[in-house]
């Protein structure tokens, strides 16, 4: 079962979730999306950590030639860093 929860806003955040409703339709469906892409982004986040720490945990400190690479890949994908 839901729980309710109150949450007040200042005018930016009031601003930002005006522009959401603009997109998805209700404040609802806003915040509720919203959430969820943070918390997925989160977690996609901490796996990438994560992953890092296990290959350094087994291969050593990731060095410059990787850090290039990866640079390069993300470049060609159009990534920002």
């Amino acid at each position: 079962m839901g729980s309710k929860t109150t949450i007040n806003f200042d005018d930016e955040m009031e601003a930002a979730l005006a522009e959401l409703v603009a997109l998805d339709g209700t404040k609802k469906l806003a915040i509720k999306r919203s959430l969820l892409a943070e918390v997925k982004r989160r977690r996609s986040s901490r796996a990438m950590l994560d992953m890092i720490a296990s290959w350094e945990a087994d291969e050593g400190p990731i060095g410059s030639e990787h850090l290039e690479w990866a640079d390069g890949v993300l470049d060609r994908q159009g990534v920002g860093r």
